[in-house]
């Protein structure tokens, strides 16, 4: 189920690369919409919500959230256009850019949204997950499963640079914190 989150995830960052803007924006919560619908493993789900003693079971949902971005990657080198490129080359250029630090900070936010995204759902409230990724991405913020569909495909499409696995861990990091600021700041209010 983390291979068809990544999946489902890297089909969502295709639509956004094709369409870009908020239009995109808005259509990738599709994504995060049958992730939860479907009860895929998401890594930016799980990770505000499992023990941390489960920090094992985070590393492989993330592997296998990066395989199906991976196979999503294959599927956009099949859908690039002029579109597709220019979004792509501007993420990239964004997030191999940025500091350790910047990308750690920024990432924060997108696993705060997620996190809450996610809260809402678990609620039975689905309007945080069709607001909240747009959100992130319209501030630009990493989300790294997101970010392992466009590096990903940037590979299969020749454009590979080691610095892409930095920015990737550095995400990583962010999202785990961010992710996880819900139940520290909410203490006994957060349930689980």
């Amino acid at each position: 189920m983390s291979v068809f989150a990544g999946l489902l995830i890297g089909i969502a960052g295709l639509v956004y690369l094709r369409v870009g803007g908020l239009a995109g924006a808005i259509l990738f919560a599709f994504g995060l919409l049958c992730v939860v619908m479907t009860k895929a493993q998401l890594f930016t789900g799980k990770a505000g919500y499992l023990p941390y003693r489960d920090i094992g079971r985070l590393v492989i949902m993330l592997a296998g959230n990066a395989v199906g971005c991976l196979m999503a990657g294959y599927i956009a080198t099949y859908c690039a256009n002029d579109a597709v490129v220019s979004h792509l080359d501007t993420i990239l250029e964004a997030r191999l850019a940025a500091s350790w630090h910047a990308l750690v900070v920024t990432s924060i936010g997108t696993g705060l949204i997620m996190t809450l995204a996610v809260y809402g759902a678990r609620k039975g409230n689905y309007l945080p997950l069709l607001f909240g990724v747009p959100v992130f991405i319209m501030c630009g913020l990493p989300h790294c499963v997101a970010d392992a569909f466009y590096y990903g495909a940037a590979l299969l499409m020749g454009k590979a640079e080691v610095m892409m696995l930095w920015a990737w861990l550095w995400a990583i990091v962010g999202n785990y914190i961010g992710c996880n600021l819900p139940r520290w700041f909410m203490l006994s209010e957060f349930e689980a």
